[in-house]
């Protein structure tokens, strides 16, 4: 296998031959560094220019790179014309609007830093604003656009053991120890966390000066979740969660006051929302006087679904569930300018859509049936969306190619942009078709969807991958992926489902998996097994299985239930002992609380009882494991246990490390390991 997968990253590496266009070709590994994808398009207020970063594929650095680009709209809609904004090489990223659209703040590096910049776009020209080590972030217009408010960290002073003497200059001394006093020291893409504390900032939109609102050697407000300043502008909203480690989903909406006082003063934050739950991502109304926000209710279930709810800007206001009777996760929203609708962007059966919900009613009325996922290697839903007036630019769905850019005027599609329509001419995609079944284990609904080989004829037959979604409260859809994509170029029908568990199909679907993961999630998924493999063009033979994270946790688990159903089998980052998991994983607490809802300590069993680790005795399916070294998510300690235990019952198995790769599995070239390795272990498992 080994060689096999070197081969292809080398072909990989090795610019192709020029040939004409022909769509005679499948999908390739080094079709990578030829895809971009759109992401994060932001209006601007008059409705007339989008603003959206394009992601690319640096085949040389072997890094996803971003790039700011400009759209300009006709009265219509249409676009007529793009620019670049913002050079790749500088890293740009969340792109916000000025009120007046006049100019566009951005973080980007400057001198090896994170700043936020502002351009103009009468000259072009981004200039940092800030300096500094504070590493900015979510840089949040105020309504008259002379301010700037940020999220910064400040770091403390490193804490060293007392009595060591000083190290001589110029000596090879080894590095101090690390003492960690922190339960959350880490995280996975950001690796280790140095002490520290978030803290809410203003900038002067003008002369860069800045004004620090909050104090502490501990965090202040979250260092995700958005900002929202008042309509006056004297206050800025921002979530915060108090207790992180025995609260992790106690999130509450807070007021800060955007000036200091006298001498200096910083002003307490004024706590606005206190129920058990969540409250995050506000969004002011265009008069002032209402807080839209994200948030769920605190409960004793696996999964707390995100929903859209108001609230008044003073404290103890009266909280309103908007989206209710929707019962789908909600992402995004935007104010209509009249203030009497938002338009909405939620997950809905393996896709998003946008719809226009009536601030007063919660009623709904969808504007864009389709929103399309822009996780680019898996085709999990997770687009974008931006509404302003009665434009929304969004990320666009494609079976056969990543995101664009679309453009919608009120229920019409008006405009769109597709970087990859050329290489898109020359490639045969892999067909996705729909696929339902009712659940062996209760006859419930489970949707899905087969990816067919390009070349597929009804009259052969076909191996088949089934291939397990992470969360688990996620989703796949009929989305492009390159994963997908290459298993089918192979020559397998690659099966991906939606078991219990998954979100877009209401509350109680996603929450069928409390206190009962893994559980019948798996029925779910061996009922779309045997369903494909009684289909005539399916080989029964030569079953296979896969998935990350969640998926690897299912995937274990069904070798262990039904260790003679699949050939080979291949998990990446799973998640195989519990008690390891929640006291090593960068989601700690999380998991403990909201998962398990015990300690260890205090319920050994039933950690064992759901771990994979609990059926290893009962493997004997070839089993590959791949998993990032420096993942802190499901950390690499899980990997090495499942494959200590394999190996030591003469299972045969392998397990793949990416260095330095995070529970995203790191570089471009890592990834495409991560999905040729697989191919070439289920090859060789073939039946014949």
């Amino acid at each position: 296998m080994k060689m096999l997968v070197a081969a292809l990253l080398a072909a990989a590496a090795v610019p192709a031959v020029a040939a004409a266009p022909a769509a005679t070709q499948a999908f390739q590994p080094a079709d990578i560094y030829d895809l971009s994808m759109v992401v994060y398009p932001a209006v601007s207020p008059d409705g007339t220019r989008v603003v959206f970063t394009r992601v690319t594929f640096d085949r040389t650095l072997d890094r996803r790179m971003g790039e700011l680009w400009l759209a300009h709209l006709d009265s219509a809609g249409k676009i007529v014309d793009k620019r670049l904004l913002v050079a790749r090489d500088v890293s740009p990223r969340q792109a916000t609007w000025s009120p007046d659209g006049s100019r566009i703040a951005y973080v980007a590096q400057a001198l090896g830093k994170a700043q936020i910049h502002v351009l103009a776009l009468a000259d072009g020209v981004g200039k940092p604003l800030t300096s500094g080590d504070t590493s900015p972030a979510q840089p949040t217009w105020s309504p008259d656009g002379r301010r700037i408010a940020y999220i910064g960290r400040i770091e403390a002073k490193p804490v060293t053991i007392p009595g060591m003497p000083e190290k001589p200059k110029g000596t090879d001394s080894a590095p101090d120890a690390k003492i960690v006093t922190d339960l959350f020291w880490r995280a996975d893409g950001a690796g280790e966390i140095k002490p520290g504390a978030t803290h809410l900032f203003v900038a002067d939109a003008g002369t860069g000066a800045v004004t620090q609102l909050t104090t502490g050697d501990t965090d202040k407000v979250n260092d995700d979740g958005g900002l929202a300043w008042t309509g006056d502008g004297r206050a800025i909203v921002a979530p915060f969660a108090p207790d992180p480690i025995n609260g992790p989903r106690e999130i509450d909406l807070y007021l800060y006051e955007a000036k200091l006082g006298d001498g200096g003063k910083m002003w307490p934050p004024v706590q606005l929302t206190s129920r058990p739950g969540s409250e995050y991502a506000p969004v002011l109304s265009p008069d002032g006087k209402t807080i839209a926000f994200l948030g769920t209710v605190a409960s004793d279930k696996f999964y707390d679904m995100p929903e859209l709810w108001t609230t008044g800007v003073t404290p103890g206001s009266p909280i309103v569930h908007l989206s209710k009777a929707l019962d789908r996760p909600v992402a995004g929203m935007d104010w209509s300018a009249d203030g009497r609708s938002l338009s909405v962007l939620y997950n809905d059966e393996g896709t998003q859509r946008i719809a226009r919900m009536d601030s007063t009613s919660g009623a709904t009325t969808i504007l864009v049936p389709s929103v399309g996922g822009t996780r680019l290697y898996l085709p999990s839903s997770g687009g974008q969306a931006s509404c302003v007036k009665d434009i929304c630019a969004y990320t666009s769905a494609f079976t056969d190619r990543p995101a664009g850019l679309g453009i919608a005027r009120g229920t019409t599609e008006t405009g769109a942009l597709d970087f990859n329509t050329a290489w898109a001419a020359t490639r045969k995609p892999a067909r996705i078709e729909e696929i339902e079944v009712a659940s062996r284990a209760d006859g419930k609904r489970v949707q899905g969807w087969i990816a067919f080989p390009p070349d597929f004829d009804p009259k052969k037959r076909y191996p088949v991958i089934l291939d397990i979604h992470g969360g688990p409260n996620s989703d796949y859809g009929p989305f492009f992926s390159v994963t997908h994509s290459l298993y089918a170029a192979a020559g397998y029908l690659v099966l991906f489902t939606n078991p219990r568990g998954s979100i877009g199909y209401g509350d109680a679907f996603a929450n069928a998996i409390t206190n009962a993961y893994p559980g019948q999630d798996h029925d779910d998924l061996m009922t779309m097994v045997d369903v494909l493999a009684k289909r005539p063009y399916a080989d029964a033979k030569n079953l296979f299985i896969g998935g990350g994270s969640g998926g690897g946790v299912l995937t274990l688990w069904a070798i262990g239930k039904e260790p003679d159903k699949f050939r080979a089998a291949v998990a990446l980052r799973p998640v195989v002992d519990w008690t390891n998991q929640v006291t090593t994983s960068d989601g700690t607490a999380f998991f403990m609380k909201h998962w398990m809802g015990a300690t260890p300590w205090e319920k050994p069993d039933l950690y064992f009882s759901r771990s994979p680790f609990s059926l290893a005795g009962n493997i004997k399916t070839p089993t590959l494991l791949i998993t990032g070294e420096s993942d802190f998510r499901t950390p690499i300690a899980q990997t090495e246990q499942m494959f200590g235990a394999l190996k030591l019952r003469g299972v045969e198995a392998e397990m793949i490390r990416l260095p330095g790769a995070g529970h995203g599995m790191g570089r471009p070239s890592q990834w495409l390991q991560s999905v040729l390795a697989p191919i070439d272990w289920f090859n060789q498992r073939k039946a014949k």
